[in-house]
């Protein structure tokens, strides 16, 4: 028998259509009557999206699916494989990595018996996908229990679609704004509120599930769009782990298979695992894990990402309506912080008259705040107007708390001014010696951002910015930490600034 190839495969797309050449092709495998090198399960999902492109590129490109890749599907597999639930349900299951890999972890016994006793949904939308998912479990498992595993083709939002009892869920749902709503959907204030899809799966999933683990954007975390979302996870508990996207990222810069391979810009992630424990409220959180591409192996492991949640369960209220993302050995600090400040930066600037500090937009590994103006695209003004007043909140932008803050409550890829505007200010506690040394430290700084200058072209334009030296970061730490009464040293705070998760060194990179 002649073995199938790509160029078959374009060929019969061409000729039968996209779904009647992945149904021969599946039900030949499935009956031993395939013969291929390159198809089989472990790459049904790139085979899949090589035959979307061909087919039509540009719609499915907008359906904002990130492929969940091996590593992490493993991961959030060790999650939920102890967490309460006898019907394992993939929610947007797409060609199967999640359910696949859960299988996987399992011994195979206890796979086929998930299989054979009617204990696997898969939901979907896409009923190629839906179809590559479900032939997938049966050709790796035996073909006796295709009829057994239950396989909906449809809009999960739609009020009639209902998760099985005694359900726990594993989800990678798409990422979208929701431009239409469904005309079956319940119309809840997560959806009024956000407007994206991937907060409405959450809240159906965590409202109808004894248990799950979800991979989404982590803009939930803290935008106030998704503040319903975390009002209604104030019912539930469990803990989230949150990563940035450079140096390293979570989906490789793959979005939606082959169509987007841009590693720059990909989804920043957070998994977050409904545990649903007995008498327990609200969620724990890991820091904004930032990580070098090679330490990936290292990092995708359960018990290291454990073991950066902190063990504090949060809930939000009208007061405090975000969750922040803190390292273990951090929150003291913070909690001195917030609860000595009896301001926020907003007390401090004026609307009109004032003296101008000038902030770039981007902070990747530090904020900076200027008293030149500086050449670039992205900046913004604030205005400040007596000496000491001006002098502090320089001090701020230019130190690791304003940069943290914005790490703890956002960690985008711009700093927005309702984060500036909210971060807690102390002016208030220094002595007259403590103002001496910021106001010397300051006009230090002032009179030297020329030397400090430094360049980056972005699409074609120079982009200007300042680089202080670290020692007046740490001089301003130092200072902030004496006025606090924080009794450690400013070393514990390297880890904001650090590109590697493991070594606690600061970025010397520039903006």
């Amino acid at each position: 028998m002649k073995k199938y190839t790509i160029d078959n495969y374009i060929i019969d797309i061409d000729k039968y259509g996209l779904k009647k050449t992945w149904h021969t092709i599946l039900s030949k495998t499935l009956n031993n009557t395939f013969n291929s090198d390159i198809f089989n399960i472990s790459n049904y999902g790139e085979l899949y999206e090589i035959g979307l492109e061909h087919v039509n590129k540009i719609s499915k490109k907008e359906m904002g699916k990130y492929y969940t890749p091996r590593d992490v599907s493993n991961v959030m597999s060790n999650w939920l494989a102890p967490l309460k639930g006898d019907n394992v349900c993939d929610v947007g299951c797409g060609a199967g990595n999640l359910i696949l890999s859960y299988l996987d972890n399992l011994n195979k016994s206890d796979a086929i018996r998930l299989i054979s006793n009617g204990n696997i949904y898969l939901y979907d939308l896409d009923d190629i996908a839906l179809e590559i998912c479900k032939y997938s479990i049966a050709i790796k498992y035996g073909k006796e229990y295709l009829r057994k595993i239950h396989a909906k083709h449809c809009d999960f939002l739609d009020k009639d679609i209902k998760l099985p009892k005694n359900a726990k869920v594993i989800s990678n749902p798409p990422y979208y704004k929701i431009i239409e709503d469904g005309k079956n959907w319940k119309i809840t204030n997560v959806i009024s509120d956000s407007r994206e899809l991937y907060s409405a799966f959450i809240e159906k999933i965590i409202t109808q599930s004894d248990s799950s683990v979800i991979i989404t954007p982590y803009s939930f975390i803290g935008s106030g769009k998704f503040y319903s979302l975390r009002k209604v996870m104030n019912k539930y508990n469990g803990f989230v782990v949150s990563f940035d996207n450079v140096p390293g990222n979570i989906f490789n810069g793959r979005k939606h298979g082959i169509f987007n391979s841009n590693k720059g810009n990909s989804v920043r992630a957070a998994i977050t695992v409904v545990e649903n424990r007995d008498n327990v409220k609200g969620f724990r959180f890991s820091p904004l894990i930032r990580f070098k591409t090679e330490e990936r192996n290292k990092m995708l492991d359960n018990n290291v990402l454990y073991s950066l949640i902190n063990d504090r369960y949060q809930i939000v209220d009208s007061r405090h309506k975000a969750y922040y993302k803190c390292h273990s050995d951090l929150l003291s600090i913070l909690d001195a912080w917030e609860q000595k400040s009896d301001k926020k930066m907003s007390n401090l600037i004026e609307q009109n008259d004032g003296n101008e500090i000038y902030l770039p937009t981007t902070c990747r590994y530090f904020t900076v705040g200027s008293k030149r103006n500086l050449l670039r695209d992205g900046k913004r003004v604030i205005k400040v107007k007596n000496k000491n007043t001006y002098n502090y909140v320089y001090c701020m932008m230019n130190s690791t708390f304003a940069y943290w803050y914005w790490r703890l409550y956002d960690g985008g890829i711009n700093c927005p001014l309702t984060i500036i505007n909210t971060i807690p200010v102390f002016l208030d506690l220094f002595n007259e010696k403590q103002l001496n040394k910021m106001n010397s430290l300051a006009e230090e700084m002032q009179s030297k951002e020329k030397e400090y200058l430094v360049y980056k072209v972005n699409a074609g334009k120079k982009q200007e910015n300042i680089k202080f030296p670290k020692k007046y970061r740490n001089e301003i730490n130092k200072l902030f930490f004496d006025v606090l009464e924080i009794d450690k040293n400013i070393s514990v705070l390297n880890k904001i600034h650090s590109s590697s998760l493991f070594e606690e060194s600061e970025s010397e990179e520039n903006e």
